[in-house]
């Protein structure tokens, strides 16, 4: 091999680490910050919102807040909403089969969250009309909550995300 006495072999096969996958697959939807603000805002979008809020701080790098009066989620919903690949935005048909080429929402793959979540300090608080809030955080992929959340008014999310890429530089 260049270089010398590197022992690494291309056919030494290694599993990544989950840590290592998520923020490999979060390079696939946050390329920088305006690719947050739209996936954030597409699901606002899809939740029927009528207002969303934007706040933006130091190009988006340091804090990035939307707030929308959509449908919000449930406690239960909340947790799946952080998981790879969890979405309300496809379903299977009568057959049970998963038509790719239905689908009517700006998003669908469930990723968003997740992929944003392994890459910064996020920050989630839903309620849906007539039920408890409900906030849940992760940080660089490891999650706290749901824990109940003061009221956000009649039902909507607010997502806030801080310090974005704050690990892109740490090695595994």
């Amino acid at each position: 091999m260049a270089g010398g006495g590197d022992s690494w072999s291309m056919s030494t096969l290694r599993r990544l680490p989950p840590e290592t996958i998520n923020r490999i697959a979060a390079g696939e939807v946050v390329e920088r910050p305006a690719s947050v603000v739209k996936e954030l805002v597409e699901n606002a979008l899809d939740a029927q919102a009528q207002s969303i809020d934007i706040e933006i701080e130091e190009g988006g790098k340091a804090r990035i807040v939307i707030n929308d009066d959509g449908h919000g989620m449930s406690r239960d919903e909340l947790l799946l909403a952080v998981e790879r690949h969890a979405t309300s935005k496809l379903a299977p048909d009568d057959e049970g089969e998963w038509d790719l080429l239905a689908i009517s929402t700006m998003g669908f793959r469930g990723e968003a969250l997740p992929s944003i979540g392994s890459v910064a300090r996020l920050g989630l608080t839903t309620q849906r009309s007539g039920e408890d809030a409900w906030a849940l955080r992760i940080e660089g992929g490891t999650q706290s909550g749901p824990e109940p959340a003061p009221p956000l008014g009649l039902s909507g999310t607010r997502i806030e995300v801080r310090d974005l890429f704050f690990l892109r530089c740490r090695r595994d």
